[in-house]
């Protein structure tokens, strides 16, 4: 089993990579990472199995900075018309709620599944479809450091 701390150095070395030199120096760094092998508890191991969830192009963004949130929705509650000034890659840990992000029409999603919301699309609702149980999502969301990176709607 990989530790929290292999997994969090793995990660912040991947997103050092990417927001430091772009997707060349990501693919090296993941090379890198590669090369020097499995954590030696790991080595053990027959196979380790690694599935892309997803994959979309970063925008240009000056002084770039990732931040990861985890976003607790209250029972029934639906968020406001908003942008994003940034991508934002969400994840849902617990609960069901649709999301609807122009132009696409409303989705529903369960834990487990995830989706990425392109910058400045607006976003129309999040939803939580349950009347008594709290939604949680994991959020990585990318924009400029120092920088409002929700706004509302036009």
């Amino acid at each position: 089993m990989i530790t929290r701390r292999e997994m969090n150095g793995s990660l912040t070395a991947a997103l050092a990579a990417l927001f430091s030199g772009g997707t060349g120096a990501l693919l090296q760094a993941q090379a890198t990472l590669a090369q020097e092998g499995a954590p030696s508890h790991m080595s053990n191991m027959s196979s380790v199995a690694v599935k892309t969830l997803m994959q979309e192009p970063l925008a240009d963004i000056p002084n770039a900075e990732v931040t990861v949130i985890t976003l607790t929705v209250a029972p029934g509650a639906v968020s406001p018309p908003h942008e994003h000034t940034g991508p934002v890659f969400a994840y849902l840990l617990e609960g069901e709620i649709e999301n609807q992000v122009d132009p696409n029409p409303p989705q529903k999603y369960t834990p487990g599944e995830y989706f990425y919301e392109p910058p400045l699309h607006v976003h129309r609702s999040l939803r939580n479809l349950s009347g008594t149980e709290p939604a949680k999502l994991l959020i990585f969301q990318i924009g400029e450091k120092g920088k409002q990176f929700t706004v509302g709607a036009k």
